[in-house]
């Protein structure tokens, strides 16, 4: 359970700073379009922060950490997210800023951050195997 608040800690201090850095980088470029850097914050919070708030009294309930794709949940959905995170600050920070990119690697970015949520999206199915498998117990 002290490593699921960590991991939730860990996205809430990332949601944060990015938050606090675009609020920051937008007011002192005076940028103010839309931009993908604006909404990484409330990702990081929502299924980072929150989702690691519930686990532990999920598992202090179901005793999911007795299953073995409890572990498959938290490696998979953890790497999906920061990847996803990451992908999504990367081209946030594209369009801050202006960077000239080619073709070829803003389709790169949008096509590694769909893979990562796809990754999340295999983690949630190992988190809903894991509490269907805890609730016949």
């Amino acid at each position: 359970m002290k490593k699921m608040l960590g991991i939730s800690v860990s996205y809430l201090l990332f949601g944060l700073i990015v938050g606090l850095f675009f609020h920051e980088a937008a007011y002192y470029t005076n940028f103010d379009g839309k931009s993908v850097l604006g909404v990484v914050h409330g990702h990081a919070l929502a299924l980072g922060t929150a989702v690691f708030l519930a686990i532990p009294v999920l598992m202090q309930v179901f005793h999911l950490e007795q299953h073995k794709s409890f572990r498959l949940f938290v490696y998979t959905y953890n790497a999906g997210l920061w990847a996803t995170l990451v992908f999504m600050t990367i081209r946030g920070l594209v369009q801050l800023f202006s960077f000239p990119i080619s073709s070829f690697a803003d389709h790169m970015i949008g096509g590694l951050a769909g893979i990562s949520h796809i990754v999340l999206t295999v983690g949630i199915y190992f988190l809903f195997r894991t509490l269907f498998s805890a609730m016949k117990e």
